[in-house]
């Protein structure tokens, strides 16, 4: 792709808290140049963003303006058509924008760089059989992290973030029971353990950009799963890290590297930001099934 390349920004008018369009506006006047490339599509299902992807012209870079659901949206449409090789770019002006941290479209300058000159990278995506999202990008849990966004997501869009602390009391320090992990055929969870929050995530960031996993690699074939019995050591690896080339013992934290998983969870789960129904379905690691514009200076693997 060339440098001058032209832009098709898929935009979810419900992502962060309703302010999304407003926003591009705005990261545009920036950049008069790309705004004159580009065009707006306004999608809010898989259908819609699956109409903008058979649409584009051979030149048009599709991009995720707004969250990580906006960008597992784009990457699902790409997917269904059969083009998981096109690659795709982010613009964070979304809520937690995990997603984008790890290829150096963390920040909107950052992001429009990436549009610009970024070079396609080829990376592992989580395939599920769960019945409302079939790909996860990011994480896949239940406990404190399904419950919390549960709480706030029950709240209108504009009150959204007045309901964060609140929610975040409510949950901050319980344990949940009904939550199972299995990875590669070896259990990490049995549902009747109680449970902080346990998860299967393939990047090394969390929501704001919190380096969750360092050594996580999202193109080696493998991603970390993990089971925090307190909310102590939950908020220890959220505040320090967690690095994961050993497996950990069992005990209050548990983790290990896995490439089938098998989660299941009588509560509500959460997959890159999305609260959907409980239930039990499989999770494996697609190598190279997904292609994204990497931002100049971003490291060669995410690490």
């Amino acid at each position: 792709m060339s440098a001058a390349r032209r832009v098709v920004f898929l935009v979810n008018p419900a992502a962060g808290s309703g302010r999304v369009l407003a926003r591009l506006r705005a990261a545009l006047v920036r950049v008069p140049q790309l705004a004159a490339r580009a065009r707006t599509a306004v999608v809010r299902s898989l259908e819609q963003a699956g109409e903008v992807v058979a649409g584009l012209a051979p030149d048009e870079v599709p991009v995720a303006a707004g969250g990580d659901g906006t960008v597992n949206l784009l990457a699902r449409a790409l997917r269904a058509a059969g083009m998981a090789d096109r690659p795709l770019a982010t613009l964070p002006l979304g809520t937690g924008n995990a997603f984008g941290y790890a290829f150096g479209h963390g920040t909107v300058r950052g992001a429009l760089r990436a549009i610009e000159v970024g070079t396609p990278r080829a990376i592992d995506v989580m395939v599920t059989t769960h019945p409302d999202l079939s790909l996860a990008l990011i994480s896949i849990s239940a406990g404190f992290e399904s419950r919390m966004l549960a709480a706030v997501e029950r709240r209108p869009a504009w009150r959204r973030w007045l309901g964060l602390v609140p929610a975040l009391l409510r949950v901050a320090t319980r344990s949940w029971t009904g939550i199972g992990v299995m990875v590669d055929e070896e259990p990490l969870l049995e549902p009747a353990e109680p449970v902080y929050n346990a998860g299967l995530y393939n990047l090394p960031y969390y929501a704001f950009g919190w380096l969750m996993w360092p050594e996580a690699d999202a193109t080696d074939g493998e991603a970390e799963a993990m089971a925090c019995h307190s909310a102590r050591a939950y908020w220890r690896t959220l505040r320090r890290g967690l690095r994961t080339a050993r497996p950990g013992p069992d005990g209050d934290l548990r983790w290990r590297r896995w490439r089938r998983a098998r989660f299941e969870a009588d509560g509500p789960v959460q997959i890159d930001g999305e609260v959907v129904v409980g239930g039990a379905f499989a999770v494996s690691i697609e190598s190279r099934g997904l292609s994204v514009l990497v931002a100049p200076g971003a490291a060669q693997h995410t690490a």
